[in-house]
């Protein structure tokens, strides 16, 4: 049998994150219900995920190389950019709903295609572009842009989807280090970033409810510290924009998800969006960037 290429490996990666990011909605919304904010919540998911991580990383230690200078830079480049990413999700989503945030979230794609342009000089395929403008047009098939228009909500949007841009691209920076090592200073970082939001605003408490746990528990490790260590994983193999629009794939998880879980019924615009989605993706698996990439 013929091994996988190295290309070939990344994008499973990439794929798989994408699958178990798509349990996020699940977990998070049963999480929250029992969490008095939002910053609150999302440091239990970030404590549990950087608790699971260190447990997988502590027989591997002494294999693992430490570079201070690298885990440093991880930190806090996590800390603002994912840290602000998530934060700014949840808090759009109060404003504008799940939907319309979620289409604005994934607009990330093109923040990071267009950054590799003008920013790095990359040479883009026409291939990314055309593949952008299918997934922004299956996303908005896909989601319940049902909100009233709320320019809060869209502004924590946008900074939500640039947040994550940034945090793609400096994962690929840094991805020389031990992607275990990585993906616990990325728990690390984004667990201080919420801890130093629920302090300030006074929402910091330990909670009691079971079912918070339970949900916590598959938010912190399903939803969080697998799909970070698979993204970093396939970020070795991957440009940081085939992986990024690869992501995308999330949603159309989310649907699967809700309707084998949740009962959720879908919609024929939806399943159109989904196939869409499906079929930006697919043009992001054949599109060729150049050598400089």
């Amino acid at each position: 049998m013929k091994p996988l290429s190295v290309e070939t490996k990344g994008i499973i990666y990439v794929i798989l994150s994408g699958f178990l990011y798509g349990f996020l909605g699940f977990f998070g919304v049963n999480a929250m219900e029992s969490s008095p904010d939002i910053a609150n919540m999302l440091f239990w998911r970030f404590f549990i995920a950087s608790c699971f991580i260190a447990l997988v990383m502590l027989p591997k230690l002494k294999e693992i190389k430490i570079d201070w200078r690298t885990m440093l830079a991880i930190l806090i480049g996590s800390a603002i950019f994912y840290g602000t990413s998530t934060s700014a999700f949840f808090a759009s989503s109060t404003h504008i709903g799940t939907g319309l945030a979620m289409v604005i979230f994934f607009t990330y794609p093109a923040i990071v295609v267009l950054c590799n342009r003008f920013f790095y000089k990359h040479q883009v395929s026409k291939g990314y572009y055309i593949s952008v403008a299918l997934i922004l047009l299956g996303l908005i098939l896909l989601a319940d842009i049902g909100a009233d228009f709320n320019y809060l909500g869209i502004l924590l949007g946008l900074l939500s989807a640039a947040g994550y841009a940034f945090y793609i691209m400096t994962s690929k920076k840094y991805n020389q280090l031990n992607p275990l090592l990585s993906a616990l200073m990325v728990s690390i970082g984004c667990m201080i970033f919420c801890l130093m939001i629920a302090l300030f605003a006074n929402t910091f408490t330990v909670p009691t409810d079971l079912s918070f746990w339970l949900h916590g528990l598959g938010l912190g490790i399903i939803a969080t510290a697998l799909p970070i260590l698979l993204l970093l994983q396939g970020l070795k193999y991957i440009s940081s924009a085939k992986a990024s629009i690869l992501g995308v794939l999330e949603p159309v998880f989310v649907v699967i998800i809700g309707v084998l879980l949740l009962g959720e019924d879908i919609k024929f615009l939806q399943a159109l969006g989904v196939a869409i989605i499906l079929g930006g993706a697919l043009l992001a698996l054949v599109a060729r960037q150049t050598a400089n990439e």
